[in-house]
């Protein structure tokens, strides 16, 4: 599945991810806990994701 995936950076980015859960995905976004999500074989920045959907 292709993902795409847009920063408040300004950074509008897509590749291919083995599987998606979007709820899972919102959980550790909303976690306070937590700084940092792995989103295929990147690591981002929470508060910086402005968008995550499949293309």
């Amino acid at each position: 599945m292709i993902l795409e995936i847009i920063t408040h950076s300004g950074s509008s980015l897509e590749f291919e991810v083995d599987s998606y859960d979007a709820p899972s995905l919102n959980e550790q976004l909303n976690n306070n806990e937590i700084n940092t999500v792995c989103i295929g074989n990147r690591i981002f920045s929470k508060i910086d994701i402005k968008y995550i959907g499949p293309k």
